[in-house]
């Protein structure tokens, strides 16, 4: 993987969270979002009810950045900024993005750099999750913004609360779903001891579950109160 491209692509992940919105006619960006960047990444982004934006974006197999910023849908344009969290550089940039969009079906946009997103919409997000869907063993992956993560395991009870111990650190925290019935799920988590985002900090994002994969899969974005560093993080229910 090169830098330009990872660059590209979490640029592409910026603009997909600029596609955020509400499903009324002021908002029409909410969903889950997922295709190509002109730089040939691959992006999957979640844009919320109350504006906010998730993502990431892959090069071929492996994750290359994390994107968490802000976006609007108004009828059929959008605009969007966010941060974009390159993992090859270990570094944090801003980026935003214009375009169009045609409600729960298509985003299509263009970067302050020039690169370009065309993304599809995915009607899996109107599918809420409850928490007994949740509950159950995980073994996840991925990444922080300086270290790998590789097959963790850990177990979500039925109230949505988890606790992970692993060399010296342990992590306690929350996966419930959201009051808003789709298939999103918010994700809290505390570390204490010796852990690599450091003791005490606390991170908080989002969760998507995906259901129509058997096994189902778990994506994970969680991100510290500053934005300077998080857990990204793709695995399977056990």
């Amino acid at each position: 993987m090169n830098i330009p491209y990872k660059i590209s692509f979490t640029a592409c992940m910026l603009a997909l969270l600029s596609a955020c919105g509400g499903e009324d006619n002021s908002n029409t960006a909410e969903g889950l979002w997922r295709g190509p960047s002109s730089t040939g990444a691959y992006v999957t982004v979640a844009i919320l009810e109350n504006g906010e934006a998730w993502g990431g974006a892959t090069l071929g197999n492996t994750l290359v950045s994390a994107i968490a910023g802000t976006a609007n849908g108004n009828g059929t344009s959008f605009s969007a900024s966010g941060s974009e969290f390159v993992f090859s550089s270990n570094s944090v940039g801003t980026s935003s993005y214009t375009g169009t969009v045609t409600q729960k079906q298509r985003i299509q946009a263009t970067s302050n750099n020039g690169s370009t997103i065309d993304l599809a919409y995915n009607p899996y997000y109107d599918q809420g999750v409850t928490a007994t869907e949740i509950a159950g063993s995980y073994t996840l992956s991925g990444r922080t913004a300086r270290y790998s993560i590789t097959n963790m395991t850990f177990t979500i009870g039925a109230n949505g609360s988890f606790t992970i111990v692993d060399n010296g650190c342990t992590t306690t925290g929350t996966a419930t779903p959201r009051a808003s019935g789709k298939a999103i799920v918010n994700v809290t988590a505390t570390g204490t001891g010796t852990c690599i985002l450091g003791s005490g900090v606390s991170l908080s994002g989002i969760a998507v579950l995906d259901k129509t994969t058997t096994p189902n899969t778990l994506s994970v974005i969680a991100l510290n109160s500053g934005k300077t560093d998080g857990l990204v993080l793709l695995g399977r229910k056990n």
